[in-house]
This record gives structure tokens, C-alpha cells and sequence, in this order.
């Protein structure tokens, strides 16, 4: 039988065996690691330049300096009157080609047909009537009770009812007969390459015609819709609201241990808040970070830490 000192005894020992347990297993987990810091930088606020993508005069340029902007936005165009006719030309041949080859391929239209059938049954009916009077005149004629132009003018009405007939036949033919696959396949190269030429055409005018590169805000207006502005002449600056970079100076070696696409969290401390970003760039010791979200609380060259996210 165990005393009650000897069981006072070995609760303390099971009691100090169960704390050594405890603290075994907190020893194995692995305790919690802070972001590695990868050094620090200043903000840049991307400022975009916009310049007249060709010579000629500026045509749809509205906004004032101070107005928000979207990204891809339209800004102006630049006025280039021959080369938007030859667009405009180019547009009306492209659709004359496709109306073409979708007639060959499927026929003339309902009405165009129901038209031409109504033809050439009026041109029957004509014909049978003009058949019927110059049978009618040249009995007479036999009989000598008519004179003679009275056969003739019947032979010539006939001849031009059997002409109008044969033409109305020629005419339903041509609309209810499908074109050969030579002449569909000879159309289709026409309808494609017409259809090339608009799509060159086109890029060249939309390459007069100028975007917003980022969301942002106009801070400099230069010139105005009417003015005429020379190929590459400053038109607009553009500063960006949602993006913002940083550049880290750093050992090449260093640099060279981080990736592009590598995500990071820029601390500015005297905001107290912290940024998402992510490595864009790494150029021998130059590491660029662009950073997103809510940056209007970031200010040009304000100074962030730089950590890699875990």
C-alpha cells in the first residue's frame, strides 16, 4: 500500500515528466521568421510624356490639366485628310467584295429572282400574243384583204416579243444559276485581299490616334484641339495615380539572388502602412519594384523599406 508521501512523490514526477514533454515539443516548432529586408529606396511617380504620333493638326483633344484619365483612354488623333480617305475608299471596296462573293455564293435574292420570273412570264404571254397576230395578218394577207406593211409591222413585233423572251430567259438564268467554284474561290482572294488593304489602312489611321498609358492625371497641356503639331512635338504629360516604382541600389551579387515576378512589401513608416509590390526589372545592382494599391497615400520620393513577402 502506498503512503500518502510516496503519492505526493510520484505526482511530482509525473507532473515535471508532463512540463519536459511540453517544452520538448514547443522547442520543435520552428519559431516565426520576419521578412527579410532587401534595403530601401525613394518613390517614383511615373510621369509619361505624350507627343503627336505624326505631322498634321490635332483633332479631339478635350481634356484640361488637373482631369483624371483612364488607362487607354482616347486623348486626340492627328488630322491626315489623305489617308482618311483612302480608309473611307477602302472600307466601301472591302464591303463591295464581300456583297459579291456572298451573291455568287448563294444566288441573287428572293425579290431579285420573284422580279425576273414575273419578267419572263410577261415576256410569254407577249410573245404568244405577237405569235398569235402575225398568224392572224399573214392569213389575211392571203386572202388579200389586208395590205401587205400590215404583215410586216406583225412580223416585226413578233420578232421583237421572241428577242425580249429570250433576253427575260438569259436574265432569270443568270439569277437562279450559282456562280462556278473557280469563279467563287477567284472572288474570295479579291474579297481577302481587299479586305487586307482596309486592315493596313485602318492600323496606319489608328496609328494617328494617341492613348492614355496609364490612369493618372493631366498635370501639362501644351497645345490644343485646331493646333497644328509636328511629328514627335509634346502635346500632353500624364502623371500615374495607381502605379508607382522604387529602385534598390544594391552588390550585384546580391541582385542577382532576387527574381523578376518576386513579390515584395514596401513599409513606409511614416505612414505606418504597408504596400504590395513586385519586382519588374533587375539590371546588374538596379532593382525595380513596382507598387499597387491605394497608392495616392504615396508621394514622390518618399523614403519605403523594401521586404521579400513570405
Amino acid at each position: 500500500m502506498i503512503s500518502d508521501n510516496e503519492g505526493s512523490f510520484y505526482m511530482k514526477k509525473l507532473l515535471l515528466l508532463f512540463c519536459s514533454l511540453l517544452l520538448v515539443a514547443g522547442c520543435g516548432k520552428p519559431a516565426a521568421t520576419l521578412p527579410t529586408v532587401i534595403g530601401s529606396g525613394s518613390v517614383d511617380i511615373p510621369a509619361y510624356k505624350i507627343t503627336a504620333p505624326a505631322a498634321g493638326k490635332i483633332l479631339g483633344l478635350i481634356l484640361e490639366s488637373g482631369e483624371r484619365i483612364g488607362k487607354g483612354q482616347p486623348l486626340f488623333a492627328i488630322e491626315q485628310p489623305e489617308l482618311d480617305a483612302a480608309v473611307e475608299d477602302a472600307a466601301t471596296e472591302a464591303a463591295r467584295a464581300d456583297a459579291e462573293l456572298t451573291n455568287l455564293e448563294s444566288g441573287s435574292g428572293e425579290q431579285a429572282i420573284a422580279a425576273a420570273d414575273y419578267s419572263l412570264q410577261s415576256a410569254e404571254s407577249s410573245y404568244q400574243a405577237a405569235e398569235q397576230n402575225y398568224q392572224k395578218m399573214a392569213s389575211l394577207y392571203a386572202q388579200n384583204a389586208i395590205a401587205r406593211i400590215k404583215v410586216e409591222q406583225a412580223q416585226a413585233a413578233l420578232a421583237t416579243a421572241e428577242a425580249n423572251l429570250e433576253a427575260a430567259k438569259a436574265h432569270q438564268t443568270r439569277l437562279t444559276a450559282k456562280a462556278s467554284p473557280e469563279a467563287i474561290e477567284q472572288q474570295k482572294q479579291a474579297a481577302l485581299q481587299a479586305q487586307q488593304h482596309y486592315q493596313q489602312l485602318l492600323q496606319k489611321q489608328q496609328a494617328n490616334e494617341a492613348q492614355s498609358p496609364c490612369t493618372g492625371i493631366v498635370t501639362e497641356k501644351l497645345l490644343s484641339s485646331g493646333d497644328t503639331a509636328a511629328q514627335g512635338q509634346h502635346i500632353l504629360t500624364i502623371r500615374a495615380t495607381e502605379q508607382c516604382q522604387v529602385n534598390l541600389k544594391m552588390q550585384p551579387q546580391q541582385a542577382a539572388a532576387l527574381k523578376t515576378g518576386q513579390e515584395v512589401i514596401a513599409e513606409a513608416a511614416v505612414l505606418k502602412k504597408t504596400f504590395p509590390g513586385t519586382i519588374t526589372a533587375i539590371d546588374n545592382g538596379t532593382v525595380t519594384i513596382m507598387l499597387e494599391n491605394k497608392l495616392e497615400e504615396l508621394k514622390a520620393a518618399m523614403e519605403v523599406s523594401i521586404s521579400l513577402k513570405k
